[in-house]
């Protein structure tokens, strides 16, 4: 499995809480994507990579498998690669198939067989002709599309992808909390205030399956939910507290304002509450898979 050994060694680290003032980010000023593009957060979508893994049984889910055959030569695109550790472990899968990613920058840092990399914005025309793909994958946009850009998206990869061919959508579905009294409560009041500012839903997840029933020449052809309880001392549960805790680091020039947390000595406190609180207390994580399948 990606990330195996890495994230392993994350769930053995010290309790040291340590920060990065020099966060980097991207610069495409047409886009409210606010999470870092940087090393440590390529490790970061490592774990959270092998998480979404477990939770769903796999990289690509059972409805398509059973239509599609991945020991012959698909074209497989994955909308928003990232470091390209979906593609890397899938790649290792099917090693038959023909790969495509594009993202609105490159840093996968390795040379990856089978494999075409391009720039590309889906609330743009991608750099691709119509009815290209027998399967695109789409994963956690729900930190880069505002909410009214989400039927725009979902047609341009539709536009995409062949007539009778696939496309996978998961996204994240964080709700505010119950037990108010911690500080994973507070940490997801938080990222609603955030996402509510830059016109974003942190609910996406749950809305998903309308979204893509919307469309005119798409059919909903699976829905999963997958749930996880970061307390309940897994490994797939250890590595999402480490996840956490890695997402709100690397953000807390956004969470820390919105926090209260004046300086490092206080974020860094508030992140080690926010760690014993995943692992001991309270903490959750929860995505919608989508599948559709393009209509003629």
């Amino acid at each position: 499995m990606i990330g195996t050994r890495q994230t392993e060694t994350n769930e053995s680290n010290s309790k040291d809480i340590t920060l990065n003032s020099k966060r980097e980010f991207h610069q495409v000023q047409t886009s409210t994507y606010w999470l870092p593009k940087d090393e440590d957060e390529q490790f970061r979508l490592m774990a959270q990579h092998s998480v979404i893994k477990d939770l769903f049984g796999g990289n690509i889910l059972s409805s398509v498998t059973k239509s599609l055959d991945f020991n012959k030569e698909l074209t497989v695109l994955d909308v928003g690669c990232g470091s390209g550790v979906w593609l890397m472990d899938t790649i290792c899968e099917y090693p038959k198939c023909k790969y495509y990613g594009c993202d609105m920058v490159d840093v996968i840092n390795r040379k990856l067989a089978n494999f075409t990399f391009n720039i590309g914005n889906v609330l743009e025309r991608l750099p691709y002709p119509d009815n290209t793909f027998d399967f695109v994958h789409m994963r956690l946009f729900v930190f880069g599309l505002r909410e009214v850009e989400w039927p725009k998206a979902i047609k341009e990869v539709l536009r995409i992808v062949k007539p009778g061919g696939f496309i996978q959508f998961i996204e994240s579905d964080t709700e505010i909390p119950e037990k108010n009294d911690d500080v994973f409560y507070d940490t997801v009041v938080a990222m609603h205030k955030i996402c509510k500012e830059r016109g974003q839903t942190p609910l996406v997840g749950r809305k998903l399956e309308g979204l893509v029933r919307e469309a005119d020449n798409a059919r909903v052809v699976e829905v999963k939910f997958a749930t996880l309880d970061t307390t309940s001392n897994s490994s797939t549960a250890k590595r999402m507290a480490w996840n956490w805790v890695e997402l709100i680091k690397g953000t807390m020039s956004s969470y820390g304002p919105v926090l209260g947390l004046k300086d490092e000595a206080e974020q860094k406190k508030y992140l080690k509450k926010f760690r014993h609180c995943l692992e001991k207390v309270h903490g959750s994580f929860q995505a919608y898979g989508v599948v559709a399948q393009k209509v003629l």
